[in-house]
């Protein structure tokens, strides 16, 4: 199930996903007790401070952590690895409790609609301009009030 789902413009730093996941998980009785998120390595270490974070386990989702996490970074190893936490592991100990990839599964599935989003946004757009035209060259353009 999507919570909140939010598009970074140009980079997306770390600070905007902590403020992102504050907004989102506003109050203790809806915070997570687990995120991940590719970069939790990072996140972890500026949030070890924040008290809102505390009770939180940041893990990189196991694809991610796999592929493009060092094994030299200690760090990452010991606060963000989801396979050092028995409680995220299946049932039968060799599965995962949780389908931490969902979230690139959703972007793949997100981008297949970007291309008739867009579109929609652009017609939006066109439709806005063209009535400040419309209004501006003294016509009284309107639309039709929707029924039912």
């Amino acid at each position: 199930m999507i919570l909140a789902r939010e598009t970074f413009y140009g980079v997306e730093g770390v600070g905007s996903i902590m403020e992102m996941i504050k907004h989102v998980f506003h109050s203790d009785d809806i915070k997570p007790k687990h995120i991940f998120y590719n970069n939790n390595c990072m996140l972890s270490k500026i949030a070890k401070d924040d008290a809102y974070f505390k009770d939180i386990g940041l893990f990189v989702n196991v694809f991610h952590f796999n592929c493009k996490h060092a094994i030299t970074d200690h760090w990452c190893q010991e606060n963000c690895n989801p396979a050092s936490f028995e409680h995220l592991l299946g049932e039968d100990g060799t599965g995962w409790y949780f389908n931490s990839s969902i979230t690139e599964q959703m972007n793949a599935w997100f981008r297949g609609y970007h291309a008739i989003c867009h579109e929609m946004i652009m017609v939006l757009q066109k439709n806005r301009l063209m009535k400040a035209k419309l209004e501006k060259e003294g016509r009284c353009p309107a639309t039709w009030p929707l029924s039912g």
